[in-house]
């Protein structure tokens, strides 16, 4: 049966998953009573207290309903991502790319109400979903639109460096697959900018995570050539990339570069992140965008989908969101005297 696409819950907070599939899943629970959770800390980069939102393929429909990405969810989870960025006072909000479902005008339009109301600055990359080849809005329109200015866009944000690389079409045709091409990373390397600086766009760079990575193959879901891409980057000075494309949190070190693969804002498990650059390091935190009912009814779209599905289940399982956070390069003493992760919203 399908999911009830009536229900779902609008506060943040302690989730528990329901057993489906005849009770084989272990009641696992994805966020604690607090709210968030840390994913990562990575010693670098470092920075004085700047703290930014990544909101990652939201997806945004006016009028679809249900799918793994719970279309009907997509305007509420992301206005409740733009409450808790002004709620958190963070310095920057930044969208990994699949703002809208399928790149219609009225998404746009739907996503440009939701992005007028967010924290400034705001800043996107685009996705696979929002471009096509020839289609509108061109590539450029899109980066004039949401970034102010063509791709790679640099820009300060609160004291970090933000730099934004379009990684869609890369061969320019209409395919989920990604790419950085050598003129944008050229571009990247001799922009002026010294300081160490973060990177973000929307398909992975680094190899997924089991099981995820069995339902997301490297060559629709990895950028191509990542091994090359890696090295550019880290040439030009980025420490952390900040990735999309997935729909699941996952952190990870890539040939010497952190690597941080943001949840989607509208499939389960529904979340965002915030990344926290102080004297010591980086710190990642999930936070979610749904309570028990939101949750559970996102998981049960998830388990059902006949490509993810299996993964998903598989994932909580085997306790999955249980092991954060993945990455740890602080020492003991820092990470108890580190922040502390932003409670949700009651």
């Amino acid at each position: 049966m399908a999911p009830d696409t009536e229900r779902g819950g609008e506060r943040n907070g302690r989730v528990e998953l329901p057993e489906t599939g005849g009770g084989s899943e272990q009641r696992e629970s994805v966020f604690p009573a607090g709210g968030g959770t840390t994913l990562a800390r990575f010693d670098r980069p470092r920075g004085s207290g700047t703290t930014l939102a990544v909101v990652a393929d939201p997806h945004l429909t006016p009028t679809d309903r249900g799918s793994f990405n719970v279309y009907h969810r997509t305007k509420q989870r992301f206005q409740m991502a733009v409450a808790d960025a002004h709620r958190l006072d963070v310095d920057g909000f930044l969208v990994a790319g699949d703002l809208t479902k399928d790149g219609a005008t009225e998404e746009f339009a739907l996503a440009d109400e939701l992005l007028s109301a967010a924290p400034a600055p705001t800043l996107a990359v685009p996705g696979n979903h929002d471009l096509d080849p020839g289609g509108e809005p061109s590539a450029a329109a899109f980066a004039e639109r949401y970034a102010g200015g063509e791709y790679p866009v640099t820009r300060e944000v609160g004291g970090t460096t933000v730099s934004l690389l379009d990684s869609t079409h890369p061969d320019g045709t209409d395919t989920v697959a990604g790419g950085l091409d050598a003129a944008a990373l050229l571009g990247l390397a001799n922009d002026g900018v010294t300081a160490p600086r973060i990177a973000v766009v929307h398909h992975a760079l680094a190899p997924l995570p089991a099981p995820v990575d069995t339902a997301c193959p490297a060559a629709q879901y990895r950028l191509r050539e990542p091994a090359a891409t890696a090295d550019a980057l880290a040439d030009a000075g980025v420490e952390l990339v900040v990735t999309g494309h997935a729909h699941w949190p996952y952190a990870t070190t890539y040939r010497g570069l952190g690597v941080v693969g943001a949840p989607s804002g509208c499939s389960f498990p529904p979340a965002y992140l915030l990344l926290h650059f102080d004297a010591v390091g980086t710190t990642v935190s999930i936070m979610p965008l749904a309570d028990e009912a939101g949750l559970t009814e996102a998981y049960e779209f998830a388990v059902t989908d006949d490509r993810r599905g299996d993964a998903v289940r598989a994932a909580v399982i085997d306790g999955y969101f249980g092991r954060f956070p993945v990455v740890e390069e602080w020492e003991p003493r820092a990470v108890a005297d580190g922040p502390a992760v932003p409670s949700a919203r009651n």
